[in-house]
């Protein structure tokens, strides 16, 4: 009877003694023998956690695939990690299984509750309904087409469709940072979106002049916040936020973000300095009860705000919320404050967590010194409800001061851009480094914000031309 001939062996690998082997044992990688058209790679691996390690094989229908297999597991017996799978475990990781691992991995990286949502709903709306059950392994440029196909249908602003090829270049990462995807293959490769024009000298981020309202629309906005919320006011519904005029001012002389804003409490305010100190953000995500998270990028920050905004219009209600009779001294203040400040760092320090101070000291929602809240609620106002009270303070103003009015393109966070441009750098004059230290942000976001290369040497020859 004739002997069944061996397959033949095309690589192996070190001698290696791991799993406990009596003996040394290489990854061998074989032909395909007789009666089969598959490559063979055969080496040892762990069965599970405190098991003897076994023989494991794993096939591929090509020597380049099965080459890669081999490279792998040669790698991860060095560097002692997982060893390549078999081919049903493979093509059970689908694109719906790693969006599942993209946003378990967003969240253990401690996204906030708003960027998570926008990740979710990325992922529920165009990702996976198009290529949810594409195995990664398999995840090749135009199942990434397809995706920014179906977007394109509802996705409008540039913006928009730049996020959403930003989120598959973040799972493309994910995929390769677990092994499910090969790095020599790139999905998103030769994947292009339509680029926004943009001015000349200007990054992509360029906020357009047009869009910083001037200081007179954010007195203007203010003043009409004012009449509208505060007790003279008439309606119930612009009443529930008494202090939106004030908010108004910390937004635009201050740069505050909105988080930011809803998150100031009477212990923020240092009236004896003439700032506030930005420690936190007020976080509501939605269908949830909103809480007090950190600042955004954990950057702390001073900002400084008017005397006439600090004293004239946060001290009163700081007063108020500290339990001191209306006409308390400023000392007396100041002192309430600090020992409100100092209680709670006592308290602090008695906590396991060592990174608690007075700032970041938890204190349940309806018993915290908020600025400015909902009256009805008693804790900040969500931030559906705060827009749709500034849509109609600026209906009010377009109507009754049409001089003033903001134009529709202008939202309610361009007074952060009044703030660094109008305010800031123009009419207190301080340089972009100062600018960018007030509103939290780095230098260089800053200046892709708001600098544009070769403004001044414009706005010089366009006077020179005047002349002419």
């Amino acid at each position: 009877m004739a002997t069944r001939p061996q397959p033949k062996l095309l690589a192996q690998g070190k001698p290696r003694m791991l799993g406990g082997a009596t003996r040394g044992w290489r990854v061998r990688l074989y032909a395909p023998g007789s009666g089969t058209n598959t490559y063979q790679v055969y080496f040892r691996a762990p069965a599970g956690e405190g098991e003897p390690w076994k023989r494991v094989l794993r096939r591929a229908s090509s020597e380049v695939e099965a080459r890669k297999i081999f490279a792998q597991a040669e790698a991860a017996l060095d560097t002692e990690q997982a060893t390549p799978v078999g081919a049903d475990v493979r093509a059970s990781r689908t694109i719906r299984m790693l969006g599942e691992e993209y946003i378990r991995d967003s969240l253990e990286r401690g996204k906030q509750p708003r960027t998570m949502e926008q990740r979710v709903s990325r992922l529920n709306a165009h990702i996976v309904p198009t290529i949810g059950d594409v195995p990664v392994a398999k995840w090749r440029v135009e199942h990434s087409r397809k995706v920014m196909e179906k977007g394109s249908r509802t996705l409008f602003s540039q913006r928009g469709r730049e996020d959403l090829r930003g989120q598959l270049a973040a799972m493309r990462k994910l995929a390769w940072r677990l092994g499910w995807l090969d790095r020599s293959i790139d999905p998103l490769d030769g994947l292009e979106i339509s680029r926004a024009n943009v001015l000349h000298g200007a990054t992509a981020q360029y906020v357009d002049p047009r869009l910083r309202p001037e200081t007179r629309q954010v007195r203007a906005m203010a003043a009409a916040a004012d009449l509208l919320c505060g007790p003279e006011g008439t309606d119930p519904l612009m009443t529930r936020l008494p202090l939106l005029g004030t908010k108004i001012r910390v937004a635009g002389f201050g740069g505050l973000r909105l988080g930011e804003q809803n998150a100031l409490r009477a212990i923020d305010v240092f009236f004896d300095r003439g700032y506030v100190h930005v420690n936190g953000a007020w976080i509501a995500p939605r269908g949830e009860a909103g809480f007090r998270g950190p600042v955004k990028n954990h950057s702390l920050h001073e900002v400084p705000l008017p005397r006439s905004l600090m004293h004239g219009e946060l001290l009163p209600r700081v007063k108020e919320l500290l339990g001191l009779p209306a006409g308390a001294s400023l000392q007396q203040v100041v002192n309430a404050q600090e020992g409100e400040r100092q209680r709670r760092a006592s308290l602090a320090a008695r906590e396991k967590d060592k990174s608690l101070a007075w700032w970041n000291y938890p204190v349940p929602p309806e018993d915290e010194l908020w600025l400015f809240i909902d009256t009805v609620t008693g804790v900040p106002v969500k931030p559906e409800m705060h827009n749709a009270r500034w849509h109609r303070v600026r209906a009010w103003v377009e109507e009754n001061d049409p001089d003033n009015a903001w134009p529709r393109t202008i939202v309610y966070r361009n007074l952060r851009h009044h703030a660094a441009t109008r305010w800031f750098h123009e009419e207190l004059g301080e340089p972009w480094e100062v600018v960018a230290q007030y509103l939290g942000d780095k230098l260089t976001t800053v200046l892709n914000h708001y600098v544009r290369a070769g403004e001044d040497a414009l706005r010089d020859s366009v006077t020179k031309l005047a002349e002419r």
